[in-house]
């Protein structure tokens, strides 16, 4: 039996193909590139099927995409995928957390500086960074509770992880500590014009122990864009703003 041989050109083509396919459910292929870490005119030749990724962007790409590396061997069509997970519908085709409905127009990818303050004046108020990624499925919110709110200080106990979904032009996020400790719910609106790069809203905050507790905040998000190093400089400052109100 002989064996076709294809060439590089072919190849790269057919990966081209594939990333074009994985590419059409986002509706910027600038910020998919952003949230790919990939330059656009890098990306661009990948899908002209002029260039293949170094090891190292593969991975991050398949990662991305929830793919495996045969997407440089074979049409997208024959690579066995895995079931999709029962709660995928509920997330895309009820709750509008898919990037189809939750769009970038209504709440981009990236890091957000959260406020929280007291809806009867109260000067005390809780700071955080947030970070939103975009899945094929659902947009998904991580986040740390900060080190003197009485949680152990290790990155673990204080993960804060969940979900960002839609109703119209409103968002609501659901984030919560593992095992549901304590857990958040924002209802927030993009602002308009000269406020574009905030949200405002209602933040319910819940806990697992005492259902007294729950308490009703005002909640502000300033969007600080895709890159880490905007984001750290507001991480350091929440950081000194909880410690000085210790």
């Amino acid at each position: 039996m002989t064996m076709s041989i294809r060439g590089p050109d072919e190849l790269r083509q057919m990966f081209g193909d594939n990333l074009r396919q994985l590419s059409r459910q986002y509706s910027s292929v600038s910020e998919l590139c952003r949230q790919l870490g990939i330059n656009r005119t890098q990306f661009n030749r990948y899908l002209a099927g002029e260039s293949f990724p170094r090891p190292d962007v593969l991975d991050r790409m398949c990662r991305f995409f929830e793919v495996d590396a045969r997407i440089l061997l074979r049409p997208l069509e024959e690579i066995e995928t895995p079931p999709e997970h029962p709660a995928a519908s509920a997330l895309t085709e009820f709750l509008g957390s898919g990037p189809s409905t939750l769009t970038e127009n209504l709440l981009p990818a990236g890091f957000y500086y959260a406020t929280e303050t007291g809806l009867d004046g109260s000067p005390m108020t809780r700071h955080r960074l947030i970070h939103t990624r975009r899945l094929p499925q659902c947009t998904l919110v991580r986040s740390y509770e900060p080190e003197n709110e009485g949680i152990p200080a290790d990155t673990t106990r204080r993960e804060v992880q969940g979900i960002a979904a839609c109703a119209g032009r409103q968002i609501f996020i659901l984030m919560s500590s593992r095992a549901a400790q304590n857990s958040r719910i924002y209802l927030v609106t993009r602002g308009t014009e000269e406020n574009s790069e905030r949200w405002r809203g209602i933040a319910i905050c819940l806990s697992k122990t005492n259902a007294q507790a729950t308490t009703m905040r005002r909640i502000s998000l300033n969007y600080l864009g895709t890159q880490a190093k905007a984001a750290l400089p507001a991480a350091r400052a929440a950081k000194r703003l909880k410690q000085s109100a210790a």
